[in-house]
């Protein structure tokens, strides 16, 4: 890809090259987060899409952002060290073995700012660019108040600065280099803080627990920053196997500071969201914790698994008036027209002219209309029959004639009935109703205490904390939207006007908080684009009052029948939606989360709502679901039936290849244990994509053979092993020293090659 923008065809096939780079990057990194992946490209999505320029101006907003929140300096001297490589920058700096713990802690620190700053963008940079000295408000009585800290202030201008050198290098040679350099560079950082993390020296320089949480959250922030910029490569010069910089959010530090944010105020599950980037979450520890509904026991009965205050119990459901004061009376409109439009599959749409309050049911096919997305905790939650108080019906005919000149609008509570067939119908419309609406108008409460006037930062913020953006419901409601516009509370904001832009597309604290969002556009760019892909990542944060909701809910993503799947048993409802689609891609084995507990789909996930930050790797439709099982084929590392004790790790050698591996059994909770994943079990093959490179890891699967399944049906190129699904794992390639000093209770002697299965 040329990063020239005035070279011709510079912009040409937006999308393609969007998706083939997402490809790339998911099959050469482990472990990843959709975050990541879409935070570290999507400049490049923007590119090509004729979206921005490099040769804009910088937004005014840019110094105003915040980069990472302002560390304590420990007194690491870095003037007057020439500009050197990493590894002999640190060379140069005095033996860690004769210093104190402090003093080590801070040699640490210089290097893993400056020296990473210098080696990464090789210039000169001064100890004042960064470094300030401020009033230490949380010092004791009697100790300095006058502090050195590293502050954010400078860097988005060293950051550009560094760009617009990349920029005049060109495509060639030079530029190449530069690029090897810097994927070294932040390869041998990012193991020395791992190692650091384990060998404790920042916990053991007597710091305290808030300095020292600034401190790894800055380093982390200052990689993070630096990964951004990578972008304005070439992208055949970039490699992106050296992981990420999560590890940082394993610490106790960390784990502590969490603690502090919540009893604060902020939720444990918006918590786990931002916790898939450290810029996303440092940026969120510098703010107050977003709005918080009224009359809501607040997030103490929340969990990393669910935001209980979105959770409603619709026995009890009562609707809400827009002040707790208000009684009016509840307007509804015609049962009798509603059900009409619905038996004939038309739309039913609400008008309330002023100023009478008399509600006026109508049909889209007459006029255009505008479609409220909302959750039912905010109070906005009906049926036709039951309607909503006047003071509601009111606010909303005002928004929306803001949006469509006849002001009409649909909204469940009032265009969706209680009788069960006309529910259903409803329900079976829904995709089309989203779809065919002028404007989708999102309301929710949690964005309405956010001003239009805020950064760009909050706002996204507030969005991606939001109930909206956590419910099942709202996913296909925001995708299908042709124009999807928010409600701020003072004015409508539309999604484009909230995604960077610009030199803002580099500020990975803005590109992580809108990752989320720009999946809510793709479906814009290609119609019939979303797959299995896109829904695990896009549902992973996403919950429900009701797990069986969740392919009827996004069945309209796919094309399918949502009246058909609404009659489906809910026990039955993924193997259901698995055979619809039917063709999948074959990473679908490696996705973690609980599996079914079918025959035939022990492999498939129990619901793509997962609450984890893995998703799956994006690759071709090479996997075919039938009702006995999932054909694909895998590369493979076979051996004989053993029995594996889960609670020991367990290591590969495999001698024709000369690599060696370590089997990793990952913990995802109780709930794995409940759906019967007994930590013992019986194998004979892992299958994985391709065997990972040196020092990655990669998911992977074991199963137990069972025998040949002959070729099935003229399309099928073979015979097939039948493979029992047992569990995902992960795999990692070690070294021979590494092996040697496993404490792996079992060692393997397999053999590896290609394998067609029939994974049951």
């Amino acid at each position: 890809m040329e990063t020239n923008v005035e070279h011709e065809g510079f912009r040409v096939s937006c999308l393609f090259q969007f998706e083939s780079e997402i490809t790339k990057r998911k099959q050469n990194s482990y472990p990843t987060t959709t975050t990541c992946i879409y935070s570290d490209i999507y400049l490049v999505y923007l590119l090509f899409s004729n979206m921005v320029s490099l040769h804009e101006p910088p937004l005014p907003s840019l110094a105003n952002t915040s980069i990472f929140k302002d560390a304590p300096w420990l007194g690491g001297k870095h003037d007057g060290y020439p500009l050197l490589s990493f590894k002999d920058y640190i060379r140069a700096r005095p033996k860690i073995s004769t210093l104190s713990s402090r003093e080590r802690a801070a040699e640490l620190q210089c290097v893993l700012t400056f020296g990473l700053l210098e080696a990464v963008m090789e210039v000169k940079i001064l100890e004042s660019t960064l470094l300030q000295q401020v009033a230490d408000n949380n010092c004791s009585i009697g100790g300095d108040r006058n502090k050195v800290f590293m502050t954010s202030k400078n860097f988005p201008a060293l950051l550009k600065d560094w760009r617009n050198r990349v920029l005049q290098l060109g495509n060639g040679e030079p530029c190449q280099q530069w690029a090897k350099r810097i994927q070294t560079t932040l390869k041998q950082a990012r193991g020395m803080l791992m190692m650091d993390v384990s060998c404790r020296l920042f916990q053991d320089a007597g710091l305290q627990s808030h300095e020292l949480v600034d401190i790894l959250f800055q380093i982390g922030s200052i990689a993070e920053a630096l990964v951004s910029s990578r972008a304005i490569f070439p992208q055949n010069f970039v490699h992106h196997g050296f992981g990420s910089w999560l590890f940082i959010l394993n610490t106790r530090p960390y784990i502590q500071h969490t603690t502090d944010m919540v009893a604060n105020g902020w939720c444990p599950f918006t918590i786990e969201i931002l916790s898939e980037s450290v810029s996303m979450l440092g940026y969120a520890r510098t703010c107050k914790h977003p709005h918080i509904r009224e009359l809501s026991e607040a997030h103490r009965k929340c969990t990393t698994q669910s935001c209980v205050i979105n959770m409603i119990d619709t026995t009890n459901y009562v609707p809400k008036h827009v002040i707790g004061t208000c009684n009016c009376d509840r307007y509804k409109p015609s049962l009798e027209n509603v059900i009409s439009s619905l038996s004939v599959g038309k739309i039913p749409v609400i008008q309330c002219p002023p100023p009478h309050e008399e509600l006026l049911s109508s049909d889209s096919v007459r006029m255009p209309y505008v479609a409220i997305s909302h959750v039912w905790a905010d109070g906005l939650g009906s049926t036709t029959e039951e309607g909503l108080p006047a003071c509601q019906i009111r606010r909303l005919a005002t928004l929306t004639r803001q949006l469509t000149q006849d002001g009409a609008f649909w909204i469940d509570a009032l265009c969706i009935p209680a009788v069960k067939d006309m529910r259903k119908r409803a329900i079976g419309l829904m995709a089309k109703t989203y779809n065919e609406a002028e404007v989708v108008l999102v309301i929710d409460s949690s964005i309405r205490a956010t001003s239009v006037s805020a950064p760009r930062e909050e706002k996204l913020l507030h969005l991606l904390s939001s109930g909206w953006m956590q419910r099942l419901w709202t996913l296909q409601e925001g995708i299908l939207a042709q124009k999807l516009v928010f409600e701020f509370s003072d004015g409508l904001v539309a999604l484009e006007e909230l995604l960077p832009m610009g030199e803002e597309m580099f500020n990975p604290v803005l590109v992580g908080l809108a990752a989320e969002h720009f999946q809510l556009k793709k479906h814009q760019f290609r119609p019939g684009s979303f797959d299995i892909n896109d829904a695990a990542s896009a549902l992973r944060w996403r919950t429900t009052s009701r797990e069986s909701n969740e392919t009827l809910a996004i069945s309209g993503l796919f094309n399918l029948d949502a009246f058909e799947l609404a009659n489906v048993p809910p026990d039955q409802c993924m193997q259901t939606f698995l055979l619809c689609i039917q063709n999948l891609h074959r990473d679908i084995i490696f996705l973690s989360g609980v599996k079914l507990n079918k025959e035939g789909f022990r492999w498939a996930p129990r619901t793509l709502m997962r609450h984890l930050p893995t998703s799956l790797d994006f690759g071709e439709y090479k996997a075919l679901c039938t009702s006995t099982g999932l054909m694909a084929e895998y590369c493979a590392i076979y051996f004989l039936e053993m029995v594996i004790d889960g609670e020991h790790e367990w290591c590969i050698h495999d001698l024709s290849k000369q690599r060696f591996y370590k089997v990793i059994d990952q913990w995802l909770g109780p709930d794995i244990m409940e759906a019967g994943y007994a930590t013992s079990y019986s194998c004979s093959v892992i299958l994985l994509r391709k065997l990972p490179e040196v020092s990655d890891i990669t998911s992977c699967a074991v199963v137990l053979v069972q025998g040949l399944v002959p070729r099935e049906g003229p399309e099928d190129e073979g015979d097939r092993m039948l493979c029992e699904f047992k569990k995902r794992l992960l795999l990692q390639d070690i070294t021979e020293t590494q092996y040697n000093s496993s404490r792996a209770l079992t060692r393997v002697i397999p053999k590896s090659g290609r394998m067609r299965v029939k994974i049951v």
